[in-house]
């Protein structure tokens, strides 16, 4: 039997609405794995805000974090670590445009936080990171770090002017998503325009020599949708966002907080129900 590349989101997917795996999950994953395939995380979060669920999951595969732009195994210091940043003078020109129509903003390295005007909430639901090791706040244009990517706090009556500004300044090499925006404030997530789990993925087909029909996903949001378009098998869950309904070829019977992707992934196999 051919193995698939089987590729799981982590908030909203793989975990429940604890965000927790449960014992149902991590039997389902390692059996498969134990089968021959290849079981990976593929999440928006930085390593610092997956790694304990990686461990919890037991399964010794490369782990895809920052919606792709970095790919390493914890769990095999061979693995070639693959990690895209977005350049300094490029991450230090969007913030000082955009500095004056922020509330918040924030990137992680590992469990370190850099913040401008730092909000935890913030950090806890786009890094799953309730507790950072380390915070280091002030101006971007202060900081010699290259992000992967970026998530902005910004006032929304002003938003269409970091929209124009990427897409004039930078618009072959940066791209946003908005994840929301309400009366006051609209937030972004900022990326280099290459990167996505659906690149990430590319790559480890042709590291585990994989056809893209034997690639199946699962994911329910924004970040979601070019894996889901890109894959073989694209699942949405069924508690996913509506903007994914367009590219899935498949869709979970139950939600993220039902065991969605275990009872998939049992039916999709063939799997006797109850060993798990």
């Amino acid at each position: 039997m051919q193995p698939y590349l089987i590729a799981c989101d982590l908030d909203g997917s793989l975990l429940n609405n604890q965000s927790k795996l449960t014992e149902k999950t991590i039997k389902v994953l390692n059996h498969l794995h134990l089968l021959g395939h290849k079981v990976v995380i593929a999440t928006g979060r930085p390593y610092g805000g997956a790694i304990e669920i990686y461990h919890q999951l037991g399964i010794p595969n490369p782990m895809i974090n920052d919606n792709g732009a970095t790919i390493e195994n914890p769990l095999n210091q061979k693995f070639p670590k693959q990690r895209t940043l977005i350049p300094n003078h490029i991450m230090h020109d969007i913030f000082r445009h955009a500095k004056p129509i922020l509330k918040s903003a924030f990137f992680s390295i590992e469990k370190t936080v850099y913040a401008y005007k730092y909000e935890p909430k913030l950090e806890e639901i786009f890094a799953g990171l309730a507790f950072s090791n380390e915070i280091i706040e002030g101006d971007f244009t202060d900081l010699d770090v290259e992000p992967s990517g970026l998530i902005f706090l910004v006032d929304s009556m002003q938003k269409e002017s970091l929209e124009h500004y990427i897409k004039e300044n930078y618009d072959d090499t940066i791209s946003f998503r908005l994840w929301g925006a309400g009366h006051r404030h609209a937030i972004y997530e900022i990326y280099l325009k290459h990167v996505s789990k659906s690149s990430a993925l590319n790559y480890l087909l042709d590291y585990y020599n994989i056809e893209r029909d034997h690639l199946l996903v699962f994911g329910d949001g924004i970040n979601d949708l070019e894996m889901i378009r890109d894959a073989g098998i694209g699942v949405m869950m069924k508690n996913g966002n509506w903007e994914l309904k367009g590219v899935a070829k498949d869709f979970t019977e139950y939600t993220n907080d039902e065991d969605g992707i275990a009872k998939y992934l049992i039916n999709f196999f063939d799997l006797k129900e109850q060993l798990f």
